[in-house]
């Protein structure tokens, strides 16, 4: 059986799937324990203030170490399918980028940088922002309908209970169509701390909205509308995550604008198990250590396929983490090893 579709991590720090991760549960072990204690010292109060969040969790991973690339010169014949990729077209209401998924300006902002304002409209990510914060917003913006121009200034002091610890300053792109059996390079700029680009591919298409592949924050959603948390046969009802394709790559890590890129193409459809996949989306990602975080100028482009990496005989070690391709079977007069622990 594959692993497609099970909302595990696969790295140090990939965007939360499950609600309650081993940060998040050494924090509220903390915050637990702080309120006791805070009960404990003190008498009863008809307001009762708000425990410390600064649990003694260990912190997060930062991303591996990227290499910057050469920018790609534009060619002719060559596109850039990815729509909007320097964020400079509005969309219809004019306080985001068009094609995106939507900024809520706490922790998602279409801005421009201070040091370099000839680039245009870029994406700013502030991942130190309290996750409670953050979700008491989301909830009032997209799930009450409360105007953007409501966005709460940021509370300072956000240390292991911030986004970026927690859950990732996750930015979506809209779908992208692609080709059977063709390869394709990303690119994208980064001014900031290191993080993750990830690149995922899809059977079907669905309207674009905020946090759509966050489980978590789904299900804050799905608490603040009301709704059942557990189907007819009273189990769980589970948000289940639609990509069949996975891939991503380290950026950022300097104080200056440079650009990014997989190291290898990206063969969405060139496995078995991906074979189905006709739209690509991709995910800017950062996280640790909180700060902010700039994007421009993402590019996804067809490139000629990589020959050992498109053909499943060829296969590497690292090549069968792409699509998380299954293994094949051992042959019947083997015996299997043992599984790892």
């Amino acid at each position: 059986m594959s692993d497609l579709g099970k909302t595990t991590r696969i790295d140090a720090h990939e965007p939360a799937t499950v609600r309650w991760t081993t940060p998040r549960l050494f924090a509220a072990l903390a915050l637990l324990a702080a309120f006791v204690s805070q009960a404990q010292a003190a008498p009863p109060s008809k307001t009762p203030t708000r425990p410390p969040t600064k649990p003694p969790a260990k912190a997060p991973e930062a991303a591996p170490a990227a290499v910057p690339v050469a920018a790609p010169a534009p060619a002719p014949g060559v596109e850039n399918l990815i729509r909007n990729g320097d964020f400079e077209q509005p969309n219809d209401t004019n306080d985001g980028p068009k094609f995106w998924q939507p900024v809520d300006n706490l922790v998602y902002h279409w801005a421009t940088d201070a040091e370099a304002p000839e680039r245009g409209k870029v994406i700013k990510i502030d991942t130190g922002v309290h996750e409670s914060q953050a979700y008491d917003w989301w909830t009032e913006r997209f799930v009450k309908g409360a105007p953007l121009a409501n966005a709460p200034a940021k509370t300072p002091g956000a240390y292991m209970d911030s986004i970026g610890a927690l859950d990732g300053g996750f930015f979506w792109s809209d779908y992208i169509p692609i080709k059977p059996d063709k390869a394709y390079m990303v690119y994208v700029d980064v001014k900031g701390g290191g993080c993750k680009v990830f690149v995922r591919g899809y059977e079907k298409e669905v309207p674009l909205s905020f946090a759509d592949e966050e489980p978590a924050t789904q299900q804050v959603f799905r608490q603040a509308r009301n709704e059942p948390e557990n189907d007819a046969s009273g189990k769980p009802i589970r948000y289940r995550l639609r990509y069949s394709y996975t891939k991503w790559f380290s950026a950022g890590g300097g104080g200056k604008w440079q650009t990014y890129s997989l190291d290898k193409p990206a063969h969405p459809t060139s496995r078995e198990l991906t074979k189905n996949v006709r739209f690509l989306r991709v995910m800017l990602y950062p996280y640790w250590p909180n700060g902010e975080y700039m994007f421009d100028n993402v590019r996804v482009v067809e490139v000629p396929a990589d020959a050992d990496q498109a053909n499943p005989t060829a296969a590497t070690e690292a090549d069968y983490k792409e699509g998380k391709v299954a293994r094949p079977a051992m042959p019947a007069t083997q015996p299997a090893s043992a599984p790892a622990h």
